[in-house]
């Protein structure tokens, strides 16, 4: 896996002198390094992913800190989350909205309408309908589960704000560009726009 940044952040340093820059100053891209969330379980993500929904990195991580001291484990599973009441999970700082969400997700992932596991060998067309099937996951949330679960270099989040913040800030574009500028520089980024989207964030962090 580590071989695949390699090469793209050599492709990218070709086809982009921002993006070259950044991994000058931000690498190397940590994105399949071994504390990761490509090595966590797919429960686990879609789980962290609802927690990030529309929040900065600093709220979510202290959501996900009460919740892992709750749980007393690091890795979100079925079983466990479903054990928690409303009012446990209220405690750790999520809205009644997510709870719902959350509870959504586990009903469908311990019936079987949602086969996590399959979703590795299906395209990134197919995953975002079977995931945006179910209330409280959007495109957002599926371009991270894509990204950070199964390791598609390929995503471009828009969805994302600081995403957007960090490549209108690099790339010099107007306020609140067209979405097209966007896409017409995450273009030259093809078929490594994740990486690409990586090092952006890291820059902002």
């Amino acid at each position: 896996m580590q071989k695949t940044i390699r090469k793209a952040e050599s492709a990218l340093q070709m086809s982009d002198p921002v993006i070259a820059r950044l991994i000058e100053q931000h690498g190397p891209c940590t994105l399949f390094s071994e504390n990761s969330l490509i090595h966590a379980p797919h429960f686990h993500v879609l789980v962290w992913a609802i927690i990030n929904q529309q929040l900065s990195v600093a709220s979510a991580r202290s959501i996900e800190n009460r919740l892992t001291k709750l749980l007393q484990t690091e890795i979100y599973e079925l079983a466990s989350i479903q054990a928690l009441d409303d009012q446990e999970m209220a405690s750790c700082g999520l809205s009644r909205q997510k709870i719902r969400y959350l509870r959504i997700l586990c009903d469908s992932v311990d019936s079987g309408e949602l086969d996590l596991d399959q979703l590795a060998n299906r395209d990134n067309d197919q995953v975002f309908d079977a995931l945006t099937a179910l209330t409280g996951i959007g495109p957002w949330t599926v371009d991270m589960f894509l990204m950070f679960s199964l390791g598609r270099l390929d995503v471009l989040p828009l969805g994302d704000l600081a995403l957007r913040k960090s490549i209108e800030h690099h790339y010099d574009l107007p306020h609140k560009p067209a979405i097209q500028d966007y896409h017409a520089i995450a273009d030259r980024w093809r078929p490594y726009r994740t990486v690409s989207s990586w090092y952006l964030w890291a820059a902002v962090d």
